[in-house]
């Protein structure tokens, strides 16, 4: 017989994790957009932790001219909605787009090379696009 304590009680499996690694320039590649718009889409389930890495020229959706960009409303909407449910965006850029970056934005959401591959690890599926 079920008590109240068994239907009180939390599941408290972790959840599985998913990598979304982003590599395409969203200045020029529509991929980037739909990735981003993906790994929102995906979050809003709360099945999954999702963390979302923006390798080399794929951070500019983060940078001060992302209103610019051809997709700009999916990485305003998308990216913020990652964080809220719990998820992370990382950035990895190159030199080149770190220049585009500001400070703060590098400061709180970099990245390294054997982090990524942590996360890759650790995760039950990993998409790039």
């Amino acid at each position: 017989m079920e008590t109240l304590a068994d239907k009180l009680q939390v599941d408290l499996k972790p959840k599985r994790k998913v990598l979304i690694i982003i590599d395409a320039d969203p200045r020029t590649n529509p991929r980037a957009a739909e990735a981003v718009r993906l790994a929102g889409g995906v979050c809003v389930w709360e099945q999954v932790e999702v963390s979302v890495v923006l390798h080399h020229a794929a951070a500019h959706a983060l940078s001060e001219a992302a209103a610019d960009l051809p997709d700009s409303k999916m990485y305003k909407q998308f990216l913020p909605m990652v964080r809220e449910k719990g998820g992370r965006v990382y950035v990895m850029p190159d030199e080149k787009t770190m220049e585009a970056l500001d400070a703060e934005v590098i400061l709180k959401n970099h990245i390294k090379e054997p982090a990524v591959a942590e996360l890759a690890a650790e995760a039950a599926m990993v998409m790039r696009f």
